[in-house]
């Protein structure tokens, strides 16, 4: 069942992760504009520390502001001190943003390998899944053609002629 569930949420996830990619990869062709850090903090995602910073910019006169570093689903916890280290409150940062939709915008552009880490592991847990119910579905079957023992009850010794039970 829970293998189930997962092939159906999959393509989804899936094609959320490749767009995310994808974006990434245009953010490196997309104009740029002076930005200021307003807030640099330490969230909690998922019992895992995360950066949060928030900067805002503008884009033809209109005020923005975001909280996107890069595409990346999140950070190890290592890089999270140095990811604050590079951003200080207060300090002027380059922020790329999408033309068509000026409210999308990152710090870093480019997918990188945590960018492309979505991707990745989703296809392995495809191919884990699928690998799973291939044996599952192998095992029953060798299950089935052995089988448990048929119990005769006596009936072999019943059926043979001049032998009395």
């Amino acid at each position: 069942m829970l293998a189930l569930i997962f092939l159906i949420v999959f393509p989804f996830a899936l094609y959320k992760a490749w767009k995310n990619v994808q974006m990434a990869k245009a953010s490196t062709a997309w104009p740029t504009t002076a930005g200021m850090i307003t807030a640099v903090e330490i969230a909690k995602v998922m019992f895992r520390r995360q950066p949060r910073i928030t900067y805002s910019y503008s884009v033809n006169g209109a005020p923005f502001s975001s909280q996107r570093i890069s595409f990346a689903g999140g950070y190890r916890p290592k890089e999270v001190d140095t990811i604050l280290a590079r951003y200080p409150v207060g300090s002027e940062v380059t922020v790329a943003h999408d033309p068509q939709s000026p409210t999308e915008a990152t710090l870093e552009t480019g997918a990188t390998k945590q960018v492309t880490a979505q991707v990745r592991i989703l296809l392995i847990c495809f191919i884990l899944v699928v690998a799973v119910n291939i044996l599952s579905f192998f095992m029953k079957g060798l299950n089935r053609k052995s089988g448990p023992p048929m119990r005769t009850y006596g009936r072999e010794a019943l059926s043979q002629p001049g032998k009395s039970g």
